[in-house]
């Protein structure tokens, strides 16, 4: 059997290579393609300011993946903070992947170096029995408006974190039957 035979491609310059770029760009723009076809409905429409922005995503995507293609050595290593680093990585790839295709943000880091973090926000509040909401620290609570702190809590609770009501379940009342012996 023959063969077949692969040819080289001849290398293009940097400025052949700029002016295609740049061809393909108009190509694009006159056909209205913006990139976004690929990208979840939900995110789609997010204004450019937000620091969860998809096109902003792509970027850290990018360099995430060449900053993992540099770390290879690191997947097989023996040190085990090496191998830590290179896996921590991959899945924050894979976590800004699934936000751009379902639109549900995983990380509770952001950014090209991870240097932002998310905030949690409680969206449906829980009661303890007497109707007082129940409260995390560091989630921010929308009808105080505010993050909720240690010293809030202090002040709600006091300074060894015990509610100062105690909530304890009642205990139903067990009724005991006397044995009556009926006449008869």
């Amino acid at each position: 059997m023959k063969s077949k035979i692969k040819r080289k491609r001849r290398q293009m310059t940097d400025a052949q290579k700029e002016a295609a770029v740049e061809r393909l760009r108009i190509a694009r723009e006159k056909r209205g393609i913006t990139g976004a076809a690929s990208i979840h409905e939900s995110i789609r429409n997010l204004p450019e300011d937000s620091k969860i922005h998809w096109k902003k995503v792509k970027q850290w995507i990018k360099s995430c993946e060449e900053e993992l293609r540099g770390m290879r050595e690191h997947k097989k290593s023996k040190d085990w903070n090496l191998r830590q680093e290179y896996i921590s990585l991959e899945i924050y790839i894979k976590n800004l992947k699934t936000y751009l295709s379902s639109g549900v943000y995983l990380d509770y880091r952001f950014g090209e170096k991870r240097e932002g973090r998310m905030q949690e926000v409680c969206l449906q509040l829980a009661y303890y029995p007497d109707g007082q909401p129940k409260r995390s620290i560091g989630v921010m609570y929308p009808d105080i408006g505010q993050i909720w702190t240690r010293e809030m809590e202090n002040e709600v609770y006091g300074k060894d974190n015990q509610p100062k009501r105690i909530y304890r379940r009642e205990e139903p009342e067990v009724l005991v039957e006397e044995d009556v012996q009926s006449d008869g």
